[in-house]
């Protein structure tokens, strides 16, 4: 059967409409190093955009040509949104990476992005020219305090006739690089005070429950760090935990006041660093009377939509030892939660404590009692003195009746 010349391009036509609409690639930027350096050492911080009609799946990093790795997605980028307001995740298009270039020799490279979207389309980005320099004396060991905040005050019991005494926790993680097989590694950590050696990890390490476990030593588990680094020697190991007794220090001779730690590291080739520094304040717990409690509400968060009963959780401690943690939705009292469940992450910080063993809590809240919608929630520890202490708030909205 022999088609005419118009039946012929109707059926295309047709055939062409019926086909899915193909969606449209991700786009972005490839920026490279920060303020457009094209050379550097060591650890790269690489950083760009991405966006998708579909949203942003991954985005893989290569070295000419070759996968180098993963960068991190969904960093915040509120330049990006402002362009591009009606995109899935606009607002957190960023993505970045800490590449480590000491496995690539001293050379010119081309490095650049590949982009996949949610449905699997993909694209690479422009590419950057980068000039990588290593040599071991650049590749100094690298570090940082994540434990206590800067400026913190530090409390210590300056009556050394009392047997109980306070620690202050000092943590955070240290790692080096090298290019010499058996010459990377970070060797030892030490602690300064003003300057002078308090601790160093080699010669004063030691482990007591009354301190919170393993004290001035290097070598802690840290999957954390092992994510962000995991090419560097030492990444699943690489946290330090110093503690002080503030109130023996004031006691021995350090003042009241304004001090400045300092973090200092050594690795295996022998080079030495200052990877961080931090002003802390030492005090004297009799100074203080009835401090209070503190804590935190680690559920619900901020903003949640909740049904049913919910979980609250939470920790809290108290120098003179926690009674009761009670629990008020809009200022009614609804019930005392449980208290007494390990923590050790907060038991790592707050050694010393009554009740640092186990200082979590937990409380079911039924919200089927009480009405839909938006609700104020309060957790209040009371201490064995009976001084009431607000551990947190949470506002969060309640939804049981089914639309």
């Amino acid at each position: 059967m022999r088609l005419e010349k118009g039946w012929v391009i109707g059926i295309a036509l047709l055939a062409v409409a019926a086909l899915p609409a193909q969606a449209a690639l991700p786009f972005g930027v490839f920026e490279g190093l920060p303020r457009g350096q094209n050379a550097g050492g060591g650890i790269l911080p690489l950083t760009g955009w991405a966006l998708d009609d579909d949203g942003i799946e991954r985005v893989d990093i290569y070295v000419n040509g070759v996968i180098a790795g993963i960068a991190g997605i969904r960093q915040n980028r509120p330049d990006v949104q402002l362009v591009f307001p009606g995109y899935p995740d606009a607002g957190k298009a960023g993505f970045g990476i800490l590449l480590d270039s000491t496995p690539y020799l001293n050379d010119l490279y081309t490095i650049t992005a590949r982009v996949t979207s949610n449905t699997g389309e993909q694209t690479w980005l422009e590419g950057k020219q980068i000039q990588i320099n290593n040599t071991t004396h650049n590749l100094v060991p690298f570090g940082q305090i994540t434990y206590p905040n800067p400026s913190a005050e530090l409390y210590g019991n300056c009556d050394l006739n009392d047997p109980t005494r306070r620690y202050s926790v000092i943590e955070g993680w240290a790692l080096d690089q090298g290019i010499e097989i058996g010459d990377t590694g970070v060797k030892y950590v030490e602690l300064l005070i003003n300057g002078s050696i308090y601790a160093n990890t080699h010669l004063n390490c030691f482990f007591s429950p009354v301190t919170g476990g393993y004290s001035n030593c290097y070598g802690l588990p840290s999957l954390d760090v092992e994510s962000l680094f995991p090419t560097i020697a030492n990444s699943p190991h690489a946290r330090f935990r110093f503690v002080l007794d503030v109130g023996y220090l004031i006691e021995f001779g350090y003042s009241i006041g304004f001090h400045q730690l300092t973090i200092r590291v050594g690795d295996i080739a022998g080079q030495v660093a200052n990877v961080a520094e931090m002003p802390v304040i030492f005090t004297c717990t009799e100074f203080t009377g009835n401090e209070g409690s503190f804590g935190y509400i680690d559920e619900p968060h901020n903003g949640f939509l909740v049904s049913g009963v919910t979980p609250v959780r939470g920790w809290a401690l108290d120098a003179e030892g926690i009674s009761s943690v009670r629990i008020y939705l809009d200022g009614h009292f609804v019930g005392t939660a449980t208290y007494g469940q390990l923590r050790p992450d907060v038991t790592s910080h707050y050694p010393g404590y009554p009740n640092s063993a186990a200082p979590g809590w937990t409380f079911n809240l039924d919200t089927t009692v009480t009405s839909d919608g938006q609700h104020h929630l309060q957790a209040v520890a009371i201490d064995q003195l009976g001084a009431s202490s607000v551990l947190g708030e949470r506002y969060f909205t309640i939804r049981n009746e089914v639309p």
